[in-house]
C-alpha cells in the first residue's frame, strides 16, 4: 500500500479509520462541533477538514455508506465522488437526503 499524506485543516477533523481488518475503504468524517441537519430532498456541503496528497495516477472515490443510504437515505449528491492526484484543497462532500 502506498502511503498518502494527510493534512488536518482545522482542530475538528478527524483522520479516516477502516471499520474492520477487511473494509474495502476507509471511513471519513465530517470536521465540525455542530449536528447537520439536511431537510429531505436537499444538498448539503460538508467539510472533512482534510486535505490529501494522492500519489500520481491515482485518485479517491467517495462511496455513500450502506447504512447512511438504506436507514437514513443520505448519499453523496453526486453519487461517486472523484478526488483528483493533483487536487490539494479541503475535501468537501455533497450529502442529498433522499427521503421524505
Amino acid at each position: 500500500m502506498t502511503d498518502i499524506n494527510v493534512k488536518k485543516l482545522n482542530d475538528f477533523a478527524k483522520l479516516p479509520t477502516r471499520g474492520s481488518e477487511y473494509a474495502a475503504g476507509y471511513d471519513l468524517y465530517a470536521a465540525t462541533e455542530d449536528n447537520i441537519f439536511i431537510y429531505p430532498h436537499s444538498t448539503v456541503k460538508i467539510g472533512t477538514g482534510l486535505a490529501f496528497e494522492l500519489p500520481e495516477g491515482t485518485f479517491a472515490a467517495i462511496f455513500a455508506r450502506s447504512g447512511l443510504a438504506t436507514k437514513e437515505g443520505l448519499r453523496p449528491a453526486n453519487c461517486v465522488g472523484i478526488c483528483d492526484s493533483d487536487y490539494r484543497g479541503e475535501y468537501i462532500v455533497a450529502i442529498h437526503n433522499d427521503s421524505d
